[in-house]
């Protein structure tokens, strides 16, 4: 018999995201850029591996997020810090990030719960995994290690309810002692309580503790303390009573089905059965297909307790028929987690060896992407031999094609998913569509209707920002206002958050939204602002047309506070000096020094520097370098921002005594050759470019290391000051000079000065001849 499926898909009626990267909306995205996130998802949860011979774990798991989220990881609740033992690596493609743990040398107290939280600025959510080994797979410290408890505590109840049975997991080395307590009270063991312990496997033990008679003031928590030398841990168990105060609700477990379910049938009723585990009691829904089944005439169903977690679970069909093929699905959920058992229900009626006529046991699908790029139609059939399956739209077959696809899926025996893509539909892709199957045994078909309305004939537009969300200050800092401009047909609804905490106003808070034709203002205004109301505060704006989410962070700042005089550190051999001051300000404040009345400006010779020492507390430095005697004076620091300045004490660069300068002598103004008349005078100068010839004066009572001295020299004979030869200094201008009286012939030749001091020397020839001697004129 046909079957008929109708869908209507509107290509606006999609999610904000889909919206910006459809392509009827790329206009849209060109001129107003949307402002969105995403807190972080695991998209695979963490699972691990093994590698070199076991001796090296890897935790690893994929989480989608926008911004980049924070990952931490944490074993039996104390955070992982990265070790030599313990590597961390992150890396992304696009908006989805693979995290990983590397654990090397693996040991058996590695035992535990590992948990991974992955955090940013729009949300958190964390996973866990714990690892077990089963036998003697790792090695055990020498020396041992401490307690740990490797899985979560289980409550249980005995079949007569009348007794509670506490049960968890441990490792330890040497074996750790055990001590109960409830609600901190440690419980003697005797009576009606009862502990015993048991090793499973070395080093890890297995605890039982045991309350017989429960009554209500049992109810509480409880917790167990393992100990050994090396340390502790401590397991928690909450143990409820319901509100008849007779049954007894222990911790519960998520819903399990442990058997596969079980198809029977008498006389007109046919019974599909499960048994389930959970607690507490989970809620049922059944469904046939994708259709919800009700409770009425045709369909029962029931439910039956064979123990205190224990379920009998049924579906009752009555004359049932072929229609009624297909697959069944019960769905089992508590607070604890949910669970699914499916059954595939297959009539035979009219079916031989040979085969049989095939017939669509599912109602036909439309299934739009989110992103409206892709329609998929959908059919279930069951047949033998698998069938031969055509496509019609408008009376002509619908074959494969760089926008269609087909595909034929076997998915159970005799049973095939037979589908159709459609890529980038649009209002020509419209209309019914046929899916024809048939063999040797017969023929079926089903009918889709598909409805694609035009672009034009949507108007709508979702919300857009039309300007970045900004705050203000007002009114010298004692108003903020958060302000968001959105572009949207429809009137949005509001919501303000701060840290993920709901605000309502407030005598402090005011919210508004005004309108001006398409396009919101809204306002969140912040009267006073202290240094606690800094955060995140986020604004969600959402309509039936999509969604939005702006973020802003909100930072109070306060006058930057300067509590000391600065401090003075000086080098006089190096000839520096390192001026330094602490400013206390919750941002990084802007920061002058001065010398007397004037800014010091950055030059090679002055430098400053800002540091965050902690959190809210900067140093301050002003580093001087070539210091001398034109840098002494009165230093003082001014530290700014938006809310006012600060300024230090003044602290002095005063009497200091630099040492001199050690050089050795150099002969700056050299001897030029000359001629002189026999009986003239020779004077014979040369200029020192240092040191001072005011530093000596050739007597050695006067020298100092760093004082020259000078000897006059013709050829090898040095020529001592006295008779003809005078020796002369100018301090004015830092020469010295030999004079030669009343010359003679033999005066005629090569001279040379030599100054020298302890740190080396310098010298100057000349030659000096008379005209008469040598004949020229």
């Amino acid at each position: 018999r046909p079957r008929t499926g109708w869908a209507r898909f509107r290509r606006r009626s999609i999610s904000t995201s889909a919206l910006l990267t459809s392509p009827s909306r790329k206009k849209v995205e060109r001129k107003e850029r949307q402002i969105d996130g995403l807190a972080p998802t695991f998209i695979k949860k963490p699972s691990i591996q093994q590698e070199n011979d076991g001796k090296r774990l890897i935790f690893e798991c994929q989480i989608q997020a926008d911004p980049k989220p924070q990952i931490r990881w944490s074993h039996n609740s104390k955070v992982i810090d990265n070790t030599p033992r313990h590597k961390f690596k992150v890396q992304n493609d696009g908006k989805l990030y693979f995290a990983t743990l590397e654990v090397d040398n693996v040991s058996f107290e590695d035992s535990g719960k590992y948990k991974v939280t992955a955090k940013n600025e729009l949300g958190e959510s964390s996973a866990t995994i714990s690892l077990n080994f089963d036998s003697e797979e790792v090695p055990v410290p020498a020396d041992g290690f401490k307690p740990a408890f490797t899985d979560r505590p289980v409550t249980r109840q005995s079949d007569d309810g009348k007794n509670i049975i506490f049960e968890c997991r441990c490792i330890g080395d040497p074996k750790p002692s055990y001590t109960w307590y409830h609600e901190k009270n440690e419980i003697a063991m005797s009576g009606r309580f009862s502990s015993e312990v048991e090793e499973d496997q070395n080093h890890c033990y297995r605890i039982r503790f045991t309350i017989k008679d429960v009554k209500q003031l049992d109810r509480g928590v409880y917790s167990v303390l393992a100990k050994n030398k090396h340390g502790e841990s401590t397991a928690v168990i909450n143990l409820n009573f319901d509100s008849s105060s007779k049954l007894i609700s222990p911790d519960g477990k998520p819903p399990r089905f442990p058997q596969k379910p079980t198809i029977s049938q008498k006389g007109d009723v046919l019974s599909m059965e499960c048994i389930l585990e959970a607690m507490p009691v989970a809620d049922i829904t059944w469904y046939h297909g994708q259709d919800k089944i009700v409770d009425g005439e045709r369909f029962k169903i029931l439910r039956k307790a064979i123990s205190i977690d224990t379920y009998l679970l049924t579906l009752q069909i009555s004359q049932p028929t072929a229609n009624d093929g297909g697959i069944y699905r019960c769905h089992a959920f508590n607070p604890f987690g949910e669970s699914n058992a499916h059954i595939t229900l297959n009539f035979k009626a009219n079916e031989n060896e040979r085969g049989f006529a095939p017939s669509f046991v599912e109602k036909p699908k439309i299934i739009p992407n989110k992103l409206g790029t892709l329609i998929t139609m959908k059919c279930r059939c069951r047949s033998k031999p698998k069938p031969t399956v055509k496509w019609m739209r408008k009376k002509q077959e619908v074959t494969s094609s760089s926008k269609v696809a087909l595909e034929v899926k076997t998915v159970d025996e005799d049973t095939y998913e037979l589908t159709l893509n459609i890529k980038d539909p649009n209002a020509d892709d419209g209309g019914s569509y046929s899916c024809i199957i048939s063999n040797e045994f017969g023929e079926s078909s089903a009918t889709l209707n598909l409805n694609i309305e035009a672009e034009q004939e949507s108007t709508k537009n979702a919300p857009i920002f039309v300007e970045k969300p900004h705050i203000v200050s007002l009114d010298n800092g004692k108003l903020v206002r958060m302000e968001c401009k959105v572009k949207t047909d429809i009137k949005p609804d509001i919501t303000w958050t701060r840290e993920g905490r709901l605000l309502q106003e407030t005598s402090k808070l005011k919210m508004t939204m005004t309108q001006e034709k398409d396009v919101y203002h809204i306002t969140l205004v912040l009267k006073d602002p202290q240094t606690e109301d800094s955060g995140t505060y986020k604004c969600n704006i959402k309509n039936i047309l999509g969604e939005l989410n702006a973020n802003l962070i909100l930072n109070i700042e306060i006058i930057p506070v300067i509590k000391e005089k600065p401090k003075l550190v000086t080098n006089v051999k190096k000839r520096t000096a390192s001026i330094e001051c602490s400013v206390a300000s919750r941002f990084k404040p802007e920061c002058i020094w001065m010398k007397e009345t004037t800014v010091i400006k950055e030059t090679h010779r002055h430098m400053i520097k800002i540091e965050e020492t902690r959190e809210g507390e900067f140093s301050v430095k002003l580093n001087i370098v070539g210091l001398s005697e034109a840098d002494f004076g009165a230093y003082k620091l001014v530290a700014k921002n938006d809310k006012g300045q600060a300024t230090s004490q003044v602290i002095e660069i005063k009497d200091i005594v630099f040492e001199k300068t050690v050089v050795k002598p150099i002969i700056d103004a050299k001897f030029t050759d000359i001629e002189v008349q026999e009986g003239g005078d020779i004077m014979l100068a040369a200029g020192l470019a240092q040191p001072d010839t005011n530093t000596n004066t050739n007597d050695n009572k006067n020298k100092n290391s760093n004082a020259p001295t000078w000897k006059f020299f013709k050829g090898i004979t040095e020529l001592v000051d006295g008779g003809r030869y005078k020796h002369h200094t100018d301090g004015e201008s830092n020469t010295i000079t030999l004079c030669i009286r009343k010359v003679k012939p033999n005066d005629e030749g090569k001279y040379k000065v030599v100054v020298s001091n302890a740190h080396g020397e310098d010298s100057a020839p000349m030659c000096a001849w008379s005209s008469r001697i040598t004949g020229r004129s």
